[in-house]
């Protein structure tokens, strides 16, 4: 899946692929790897660069979906994960913060999945 959002949004800027490696400082042959899926597991550092390159958001290049439905009984478990983030003091107004770290979490998930 990364591999065909970076294609996608590396199209989608009219970028050819030793453009997006010159300007990235990843390597074209890597690059190459990514979009045809070879490999799918980049380093959070190299998909920062590339969606700077893009101009994308992490979470486009991620492939970042809604989580959907929370059942009831997972309900608790988020409260006393948002009192804990209260009290280290991460407020509301500051998460967009933390996205990068989310979008690595959720896609590190993905990936321990498959």
């Amino acid at each position: 899946m990364i591999g065909k959002n970076i294609k996608k949004y590396r199209l989608a800027k009219g970028i050819s692929l030793t453009e997006l490696a010159e300007r990235s400082g990843v390597s074209k042959s890597y690059l190459n790897s990514l979009e045809r899926n070879i490999k799918n597991n980049p380093s959070i550092n190299v998909i920062n660069r590339l969606a700077d390159v893009l101009e994308a958001d992490l979470h486009d290049i991620l492939g970042d979906e809604a989580t959907g439905y929370v059942h009831p009984s997972d309900l608790e478990g988020w409260q006393r994960f948002i009192e804990e983030a209260k009290k280290a003091g991460i407020e509301q107004v500051n998460l967009s913060e933390y996205k990068e770290v989310i979008a690595y979490i959720k896609w590190k998930n993905r990936q321990d999945k498959s």
